[in-house]
């Protein structure tokens, strides 16, 4: 997991803020006519990546796809990941990972293993696809939704695995619902009272309905989970009737590990694969 760094080496492009109580009730601006795949935390695992968007399509399929971040690093394909995300409409939003492998941040923030794979995946980036990367916004608002990578005051580092930085996050996003990522585990998250929040593992393939209600959704990671399933995690929106639907989806973890071996990416990388850790 890496390390907090000061925000003095850290390239940040503007973003907007809002302020809000946690609690407070905000008026709905209008559905969006589409279904969308989320994603997150993909990590130039291509194997996961197409398992998720296979998977997505028997599910009823998606109109476009939404990117939390952290597309590279780590696994063994950052130019097919890339093009996979590119073959389809999408929005997405650019993660410390992606940032560090174009050389927006510095290496110095990463522990060991997660340097080594950003230096390689960096290498193997051609022209256009870094270019592709560095245009990705820190912040992406969409009807009821703001996207980002780590959390709203935080868009690159923050993790959101606390209460304390779920109310944070709260009051920093004036729409109904906040989509990220970067911790890879999955979950939803709704305000309680002004001063707390409540974190729920979501139930797989079981509609969620959004209403009004105010609340932070992660859709886990795609490539490299942490929350001690192995499957990639995703989830899937629908505006007909409102909901989002988390799903697990099994994927050919040997021949992901496979390819890390053979470009020596770090053991430590390649085993916790198969343990979702």
């Amino acid at each position: 997991m890496p390390v907090y760094e000061t925000a003095n080496s850290i390239v940040y492009k503007p973003i907007v803020v809002y302020y809000r109580l946690a609690a407070e009730q905000i008026p709905i601006r209008g559905p969006l006519s589409l279904k969308a795949l989320i994603v997150s935390d993909i990590h130039s695992n291509i194997e996961a990546f197409q398992s998720v968007v296979d998977d997505a399509t028997r599910q009823g399929g998606f109109d476009e796809i939404w990117s939390l971040g952290d597309l590279i690093g780590y696994g063994p394909d950052p130019s097919a990941v890339i093009g996979l995300l590119r073959q389809h409409e999408h929005k997405a939003v650019i993660g410390n990972h992606d940032l560090a492998s174009i050389d927006k941040l510095s290496l110095e923030a990463f522990n060991p293993y997660a340097k080594a794979a950003n230096l390689w995946n960096g290498k193997q980036l051609t022209s256009d696809e870094r270019d592709f990367l560095d245009k990705q916004p820190q912040v992406i608002e969409e009807g009821e939704f703001v996207m980002c990578h780590g959390s709203p005051r935080d868009p690159v580092w923050e993790y959101v695995v606390s209460i304390n930085a779920a109310v944070a996050s709260f009051n920093h996003f004036d729409t109904h619902r906040c989509l990220l990522g970067h911790s890879h585990i999955p979950f939803i998250c709704r305000p309680k009272g002004e001063n707390s929040a409540e974190f729920q593992t979501p139930q797989l393939g079981v509609p969620l309905p959004l209403n009004t209600d105010r609340m932070i959704i992660n859709p886990g990671g795609v490539g490299q989970p942490r929350d001690g399933d192995p499957r990639a995690s995703y989830a899937l929106y629908d505006s007909g009737p409102e909901t989002v639907t988390h799903y697990r989806v099994d994927y050919d973890i040997k021949t992901t590990q496979d390819k890390m071996r053979k470009y020596e990416l770090p053991e430590f990388l390649i085993e916790r694969l198969e343990f979702g850790r």
